[in-house]
């Protein structure tokens, strides 16, 4: 940073310092970096400190700007300086700043929009920057497009956010949320054939790329359910909140079976019955998108299973498939039983592996199209990022990231040449804290921020010092 603004520091005092100390001063200085603006114009920039030396806004420049009109306390920098200045930026509020976990309880209660807006202007920017530190912890990263991509989309909403001001209007920062939605849509496709390419070239083994999808999946939910419960409050037609107080798992249980059965026929011709038992009036707070793609996932695979098995209708007539809803105080619980033969014990612990697929049905292909048709450039949805994309084999390992992910938890029991049951359960209070890893010290490092195959790491800033 000194290198930037060498006018700002006494660069001669810093040097003098021992080298951990020093670089601990200039990730300390760095940590003031606030309201960085961005206004780019003939190639070239100003800044104005506006309450501390080390706090910078963007001065909007003229078509005439020269040297001498740049205001009092200003600093000009070119734009590849001022790229740099945001990468380093980022770099500090991935490895030096943590994120705020939530529970559903707390995103309900967020119904202020200037209040939550505040709050998304600091959280939102510091989720990106981890982001994008672990697509950068991947080795070679840069040589898969799909991870490029990923790279530069989570970048570029970084930097989005990062222009915004307590100053902009409601309307500025809903249609910059609903433009980084839409832009990162398709990021579940785009992130599980970057991490296939990965396991492919043999960077990384299967436990690695699991373990890696897991903490981007978990992460992006995260970032989903804040965006959405923004863009829900301040729905001009109908505000409301992204968690239904009162969610009904019998009704969603029933959208979802309809659903399964319905794409079951589109492929098979005929879907199997479905038995659903409620065992008591259950309500809790949840997302009911979340829920009902869980449950949909779980009854697509035993549609399919018990339809392989039978093989016709009247066969199957005998085995339905069945849904029991229960729950105390605690703990809602659902558990979906079917016939279709099993799962063979020894691929149990490969049915969470994203890198685990059987041949892929066509009904699974129109699930993706459908999913991905829901999840249009229709500027007033306002839950594109919240209806999870089917397919790609991932169905069973990111429904277990949706229940655990509050606070619950999806297993499978198996009984080989009979059938499969599985146990969804989820926390009925709402009290469950996203499960969202905030300890800096368990941040992958970047290969940018290594050297002679050591972290640089000291304190938490002294990566943004290595990368500048």
């Amino acid at each position: 940073f000194c290198l930037f603004f060498p006018d700002l520091f006494n660069f001669s005092k810093v040097l003098a310092l021992p080298h951990a100390a020093s670089m601990k001063r200039l990730a300390s200085r760095c940590a003031t970096l606030r309201h960085v603006n961005r206004q780019v114009r003939d190639g070239r920039l100003a800044f104005r400190p506006f309450s501390c030396a080390t706090t910078f806004s963007a001065v909007r420049t003229s078509h005439s700007f020269t040297p001498r009109s740049l205001m009092p306390g200003t600093v000009e920098v070119s734009k590849q300086r001022f790229e740099e200045l945001l990468e380093s930026e980022m770099v500090h509020f991935a490895r030096a700043l943590r994120p705020h976990p939530m529970t559903l309880q707390q995103i309900l209660h967020l119904t202020d929009p200037a209040a939550l807006r505040t709050f998304l202007l600091e959280e939102l920017p510091i989720r990106y920057a981890r982001r994008v530190q672990l697509v950068e912890s991947l080795p070679n990263w840069k040589s898969y497009p799909s991870m490029r991509m990923i790279r530069s989309l989570y970048a570029e909403a970084f930097r989005r956010l990062r222009a915004l001001t307590q100053d902009d209007n409601e309307d500025t920062f809903r249609r910059t949320l609903q433009d980084i939605k839409r832009k990162n849509a398709n990021m579940l496709f785009h992130v599980v054939r970057g991490a296939r390419a990965v396991r492919t070239n043999k960077s990384f083994t299967d436990d690695q790329v699991n373990r890696f999808l897991d903490e981007f999946l978990t992460a992006r939910i995260g970032t989903d359910i804040l965006s959405s419960q923004y863009l829900s409050i301040t729905r001009p037609d109908s505000p409301t909140s992204i968690i239904n107080p009162e969610c009904d798992p019998v009704t969603v249980v029933r959208a979802a079976a309809n659903d399964a059965a319905t794409l079951c026929r589109h492929h098979y011709g005929w879907s199997p019955p479905i038995d659903i038992v409620d065992v008591g009036q259950v309500r809790f707070p949840f997302i009911s998108q979340y829920l009902n793609y869980i449950v949909f996932e779980l009854l697509k695979n035993s549609l399919r299973a018990v339809v392989e098995r039978y093989g016709s209708r009247q066969a199957a007539e005998a085995y339905p498939i069945r849904v029991v809803i229960c729950g105390d105080q605690d703990t809602v619980v659902l558990r979906v039983s079917d016939c279709g033969g099993g799962i063979p014990l020894a691929d149990m612990d490969q049915v969470w592996s994203y890198m685990f697929t059987t041949a892929k049905p066509a009904c699974e292909e129109v699930a993706a199209a459908n999913s991905a048709n829901s999840e249009s450039d229709d500027e007033d949805s306002d839950d594109d990022g919240v209806a999870p994309l089917a397919g790609f084999g991932c169905g069973l390992p990111l429904s277990r990231n949706y229940a655990c992910y509050v606070g619950g938890w999806l297993e499978l029991n198996s009984i080989p040449e009979f059938g499969t049951d599985a146990y969804l359960y989820l926390n009925r209070s709402g009290n469950g804290q996203e499960a969202l890893r905030t300890d800096i010290a368990e941040l992958p490092v970047p290969e940018s921020l290594l050297v002679n195959g050591n972290s640089c790491d000291a304190g938490g800033g002294a990566p943004l010092a290595a990368e500048l």
